[in-house]
């Protein structure tokens, strides 16, 4: 939670930022907790409008982006619709600007142009200097020509502005970043751009929003501010001391029993804890309830290289031929050491990075390039690839078994056979044969719910360790497991968001190695006497 060290003082920018708030405070709260009075600032907002406004370099402004991430119900969108008055009449007023406030449909887009009209409205002086538009959710400034639109995802394309400041309102509920790529390479040659963003975090740690809120975390870009509210990760929901610390306007114009009742809902009812671990504790936890919580797979992050030579584990779970396939490798020995390895089609890799990420994205190029993603030539992943891939592990490492999705298993099988490696099917356990030993694995409850309890066990005793491959992250983060009758669990790709081939493969790999350690050996003593 920030705290009023970290703003930089400068005489020019404490006035600016005075001039903010005295303007702001001049206004009147139209409608909901306090309406009809003039509108108090809290503390929390007073410092990110100083955050903003203060940092200076001469007379020019030195901050570009700021982040306001906190639960739901906190007074988003009555700050948004005042700081864009501040900028369209009030002290921070240009000459032909041009003001957007930004979300993600039509209909929040509507509420937070009613909320600054209804401010308008309530003041004579600003109603002489303001034409309403409604029709458009527009509003302009007579004696400045400055000019403020309420802009949704819906209503087309957005090429062809020139903002002097975008408000984005709940970016983390975007499904694609279009409409923020647009807004935010629309600035030009603007003299002070200002990108403000106020949203609760998204459950995606690749989603934009999670991106902003991490490098604006990192203080390594001056001209970025970011003020997280976030209860801890691991919280109880009935501590109370962590909700202050995701709605910072709890018990003023964030009421107190509307969230002590959805809490107790939550606790009721487990169905409901990861919506609000999200949007009231605004927490990065998925609305639908991941297997492995984000806190607890990256407790396991570290580096531990494997060794050539030692014993490890494969685990095989191939894609349809042109989306992604996960090979992962993993130690025999504790901790269980993995190294996770991807493959998509080159031809594949814009195209499907905006169908996943959002148009726009070259996720899927960034991690190839990084080396987090090995790329198939052509429009497929060729089988002769993986299999070769496999190959190499055999020389490199003892390998004990390789547990595989028996989906697409024959393509991998044929090569297998073409570039002469020994293999054979391990059906019962018996680990007899020459060559690469091959264990089916179902994907149905009987083979998939101890593989999951193997991997939930390795994790929360952390003997597991993973290199940090964003690759890996974001699928273990889709991850979804749905539960029979009689408890147990098997990985849902149908209800997941996204790819979980990595989550399956190391299941897999983790389930192969608590079952053949729950083998017993045999007695020979026992048999010869």
């Amino acid at each position: 939670m920030p705290d009023s060290s970290q703003v930089k003082r400068d005489p020019a920018g404490r006035r600016r930022a005075t001039a903010v708030i005295k303007f702001i405070e001049r206004l009147t709260v139209p409608s909901g907790t306090g309406q009809g009075k003039p509108f108090k600032l809290e503390p929390f907002q007073k410092l990110f409008i100083r955050s903003i406004y203060e940092p200076h370099i001469g007379l020019r402004r030195v901050v570009r982006r700021a982040i306001l991430s906190m639960a739901r119900k906190n007074g988003k969108t009555a700050l948004i619709a005042a700081i864009v008055l501040a900028h369209l009449v009030g002290p921070e007023a240009i000459v032909h600007g041009e003001i957007y406030s930004a979300a993600n449909d039509r209909d929040q887009a509507a509420i937070v142009y009613k909320f600054a009209r209804q401010m308008v409205e309530l003041e004579p002086e600003l109603s002489s200097e303001i034409d309403l538009v409604p029709s458009t959710k527009t509003m302009i400034a007579r004696r400045t020509g400055s000019v403020y639109r309420a802009v949704s995802a819906e209503a087309g394309t957005k090429h062809g502005y020139l903002p002097s400041v975008v408000i984005y309102d709940e970016l983390a509920q975007a499904k694609n970043r279009d409409l923020y790529d647009v807004l935010d390479t629309s600035f030009g040659a603007r003299d002070e751009p200002l990108f403000i963003v106020i949203s609760t975090q998204s459950n995606d740690p690749e989603h934009i929003m999670s991106k902003l809120i991490d490098d604006g975390l990192s203080g390594v870009d001056p001209a970025i501010v970011c003020h997280l509210y976030a209860s801890d990760d691991d919280c109880e929901l009935a501590d109370e001391t962590q909700w202050y610390k995701s709605n910072p306007a709890l018990g003023k114009f964030r009421d107190y029993e509307d969230l002590a009742t959805a809490i107790r809902k939550a606790i009721r009812m487990p169905a409901e804890e990861p919506k609000v671990r999200n949007l009231f504790l605004n927490q990065r936890v998925s609305p639908i309830a991941s297997l492995i919580s984000r806190a607890e797979w990256m407790a396991c992050a570290g580096d531990a290289p494997l060794q050539q030579g030692e014993e490890v584990y494969l685990a095989l779970d191939l894609s349809s031929v042109a989306d992604l396939t996960a090979l992962v490798v993993g130690t025999v020995a504790d901790p269980c050491r993995i190294e996770p390895h991807f493959w998509k089609p080159r031809d594949h890799l814009t195209e499907h990075a905006s169908r996943d990420f959002g148009s726009g994205s070259h996720r899927y190029s960034e991690w190839a390039e990084a080396g987090h993603l090995h790329l198939s030539p052509g429009k497929t992943i060729n089988p002769e690839t993986v299999a070769l891939f496999i190959a190499e592990m055999t020389q490199r490492y003892r390998v004990k078994g390789m547990a595989y999705d028996r989906w697409r298993i024959n393509d991998i099988l044929r090569e297998f056979d073409r570039i002469g490696l020994q293999a054979y099917e391990d059906k019962e356990g018996d680990k007899g044969g020459d060559g690469l030993r091959l264990v089916p694995w179902g994907q149905g409850y009987k083979d998939m719910g101890p593989a999951i309890d193997a991997l939930e066990l390795a994790i929360i005793d952390r003997q597991l360790i993973h290199p940090n491959n964003p690759v890996m992250n974001w699928n273990m983060a889709n991850a979804v497991a749905t539960m029979d009758p009689a408890g147990n669990r098997k990985l849902d790709k149908d209800k997941a968001r996204f790819r979980i081939d990595g989550a399956v493969a190391v299941a897999m790999l983790l389930g192969l190695r608590a079952r053949d350690r729950a083998v017993k050996p045999i007695d020979i003593e026992a048999l010869i006497g």
